[in-house]
């Protein structure tokens, strides 16, 4: 991969949205605090029910602010907005794996705003990554789990080419999907 982190590098649009770095979002104009209390909105208990404690009962500022720290030590995560209203709607957490012959394995996850759920756009947004993963020309696959009773997640990837790649024989109820992408290994 080149100098730039992840984060740094990944950034896209879609029809309806605009994916990037979080980081950029507060050097924009939002706020550290703007972004806590949006990290709040969209953490709802229905985003998280299935997500470890970490994620659970994110209800004020510093619950927030320490939830985008842990975040931003354990992996690259991204934000997803509404490109129309310029509004944060959820987010992308992208996880590098050892490199092969230069090229990598990315684990990703991603979160949306229960509001907008049923409109398309996860659907939007995992096809975008794809594409940019895609661009990027060193990535050779994706890869993210999903509980067993997530349909939606579930036809969202299988909808983008996400193939099941693993069964969680330790956490009962969780498949794992990837995307394999032609390299020249």
């Amino acid at each position: 991969m080149s100098n730039s982190t992840i984060e740094e590098r990944c950034n896209f649009e879609t029809q309806r949205l605009t994916v990037g770095s979080w980081t950029a979002q507060i050097l924009e104009g939002n706020s550290e605090l703007n972004f806590a209390e949006k990290v709040i909105e969209i953490l709802s208990p229905n985003v998280t029910k299935a997500l470890p404690d970490g994620w659970q009962d994110i209800t004020t500022i510093n619950h927030a602010q320490e939830w985008i720290s842990e975040r931003e030590k354990e992996s690259h995560f991204v934000t997803i907005q509404l490109s129309s209203i310029n509004e944060i709607i959820g987010f992308v957490f992208l996880y590098e794996t050892d490199a092969e012959n230069e090229y990598h394995d990315l684990r990703f996850g991603y979160l949306l705003s229960e509001r907008v759920w049923g409109k398309g756009l996860g659907t939007e947004l995992i096809d975008g990554l794809i594409k940019w993963c895609k661009k990027q020309g060193d990535i050779k696959s994706i890869s993210g789990g999903v509980e067993t009773d997530n349909i939606a997640s579930i036809n969202v990837l299988e909808k983008t080419g996400f193939s099941v790649s693993t069964v969680d024989k330790k956490r009962k109820g969780m498949v794992f999907y990837e995307y394999q992408f032609d390299t020249l290994c």
